[in-house]
C-alpha cells in the first residue's frame, strides 16, 4: 500500500482524485501523447497524474485490482522514459513532479534546474528535461491506464 497525496492545486474542482488523475493521465499520455512534445511542464503534469493513480489504485478501493497491478507494472517504464530513477518513492516523485512544472509554468529556469537537480531524476539536470520534452510513452503504462481508466468507467460511471 502506497499512501499518496496530490499538491494542493494539482486537481480543480471536488471530486474523486483518483478518477481525475486517471482521466487527466489517460487523455495526456495515451489519447493525445504528441501534445506533449516540446512541452516538459505538461508531462511533467501527466506522469504525476500517472504516478499518483498509480500508488492510489492499489489502496483496495477498487473491486478488481488487475489495472492498479498493470498500473504498477507500467510505473517503471514510464519513469525511465521521464528520466525518474526507479528506487524514488511515489509521493517524492509526485513533488519533484509538481515542483518542475510549476517552474516551467512560471518561466523560472533557476527554479526548474533545482528541481531536476532532485535525488529522483537522473543527472545531470539536462537529462530528465530532455527526457520530459520529447516524452516517448511506453506502452506498458498506456495498457494500465486503459484498464484502470475502463474499471472506473464500469464502477463509476463516466467522468462528468
Amino acid at each position: 500500500m502506497e499512501n499518496v497525496t496530490l499538491p494542493l492545486g494539482a486537481l480543480r474542482g471536488a471530486g474523486d482524485a483518483l478518477w481525475q488523475a486517471t482521466e487527466l493521465a489517460s487523455h495526456a499520455l495515451a489519447i493525445r501523447p504528441a501534445a506533449l512534445a516540446g512541452n516538459p511542464a505538461e508531462a511533467a503534469l501527466a506522469v504525476l497524474y500517472y504516478e499518483y493513480a498509480a500508488a492510489e489504485s492499489g489502496n483496495g478501493r477498487l473491486s478488481d485490482q488487475n489495472p492498479a497491478r498493470l498500473m504498477r507494472e507500467g510505473r517503471p517504464h514510464l519513469r525511465a522514459a521521464a528520466g525518474i530513477i526507479g528506487e524514488a518513492t511515489p509521493q517524492a516523485v509526485i513533488d519533484a513532479l509538481w515542483a518542475v512544472s510549476e517552474a516551467l509554468r512560471r518561466g523560472d529556469d533557476a527554479a526548474a534546474r533545482a528541481a531536476f537537480a532532485g535525488p529522483v531524476f537522473r543527472q545531470p539536470p539536462e537529462v530528465p528535461r530532455d527526457a520530459l520534452s520529447r516524452l516517448a510513452v511506453p506502452q506498458q503504462a498506456v495498457r494500465g491506464l486503459r484498464e484502470l481508466r475502463a474499471l472506473l468507467e464500469r464502477e463509476r460511471g463516466p467522468m462528468r
